[in-house]
């Protein structure tokens, strides 16, 4: 019988929040990471498909070029690997009141590796190349104060969905489809 094979689950970004169990990585000493590297520099440090899964929270909106970061994950992830992104909700304070956010990352973000064959509606969209990751599931989630109060999810969910300051953030679930 063969051995078990453990998962490589990266923590990209990982900041203060050092994750048991994953490879934690970030630009800054401080934060003592398993890993120091600048997720400005590419590529990163890891082989084509020779992760796990990567999991990613409030990193991505940091990046300068978080399109080009999305594509190295795509990139190191293992077929079937799974990205789980967490990013503010554009309609949040949390979004880009702070120095250093960079970038409004949502939904329509990724038109470009959703199952249409457009591909995007103007003509850098149409000239990028695919990214084998398909979007599995998305999530908005409510400021933690609103959670404590009784609102029917329904509507917490319409608040989200239609209003400002509603929704914290969101969350993203990817799955590389190809090598």
């Amino acid at each position: 019988m063969g051995k078990a094979t453990e998962k490589i689950i990266l923590n990209i970004g990982c900041g203060f929040r050092k994750l048991p169990g994953m490879i934690n990585v970030d630009a800054y000493a401080n934060c003592k990471p398993d890993v120091l590297w600048n997720l400005n520099t590419r590529p990163w440090p890891w082989a084509d498909n020779s992760i796990d899964m990567i999991h990613a929270t409030h990193i991505m909106e940091h990046l300068d070029n978080w399109w080009s970061a999305f594509k190295e994950c795509a990139r190191i992830l293992k077929v079937g690997g799974v990205m789980e992104m967490y990013v503010p909700h554009h309609t949040s304070t949390q979004d880009m009141v702070y120095i250093d956010h960079k970038a409004v990352i949502g939904r329509n973000s990724f038109h470009m590796i959703m199952k249409n064959e457009m591909r995007g509606t103007n003509a850098w969209a149409k000239g990028q190349d695919r990214v084998p990751m398909a979007m599995v599931g998305y999530i908005l989630i409510p400021h933690p104060h609103l959670v404590k109060w009784w609102i029917p999810k329904r509507l917490l969910k319409f608040a989200c969905e239609h209003m400002t300051n509603f929704c914290h953030e969101q969350r993203f679930t990817f799955i590389k489809t190809s090598g």
